[in-house]
């Protein structure tokens, strides 16, 4: 055999082994390994599938605090003082709501009267028709005594978009 010739062989050797190390190393669990185990994973066994959020317990309301919704942003009408809006004052509460929409240099828009525990304002009349910007949403909290008595209240900084 000359020498060209046992290259050849060398080569096609070589291939051949390299490739069976290669089969056999990639079978060698299905060949060799365990049959397939099940998973031991500890997996909660009080866990349900997920079906959306449900109502969880919040503690007892503290009626010595008050809730007041917040926005970040209101949508209004371009050209009218006539709006649209969703201003209440939470039924949870115990005391009433005054709420104003009022311009950065004091300027009162809209304020409200009185609201009571579960009630909005659906529809406010402006004192003018607006331009896009930010805006404060104030609300004033009195006592529901006769005297109504100021209570701590909240400014809002909020930006209206005031759309065609």
């Amino acid at each position: 055999m000359n020498k060209t010739t046992k290259t050849i062989l060398l080569i096609v050797l070589a291939v051949i082994l390299v490739g069976g190390g290669v089969f056999v190393g990639m079978n060698w669990n299905q060949w060799f390994g365990k049959e397939d185990a099940p998973v031991t994973a500890d997996l909660d066994e009080n866990a349900e599938d997920y079906t959306g959020d449900r109502e969880v317990y919040q503690g007892e309301k503290n009626t010595d605090t008050i809730d007041i919704p917040g926005f970040e942003a209101l949508n209004m009408k371009a050209g009218t003082t006539e709006q649209s809006v969703n201003l209440y004052n939470p039924e949870q509460n115990t005391c009433y709501f005054k709420m104003s929409l009022i311009l950065a240099d004091g300027t009162v828009l809209w304020e409200s009267d009185l609201v009571a525990l579960g009630k909005a304002i659906y529809d406010l009349t402006l004192t003018e028709a607006l331009d896009a910007g930010e805006y404060a949403l104030k609300y004033e909290c009195f006592a529901m005594d006769e005297a109504q008595t100021p209570l701590n209240g909240s400014e809002i900084k909020l930006t209206l978009h005031v759309l065609e």
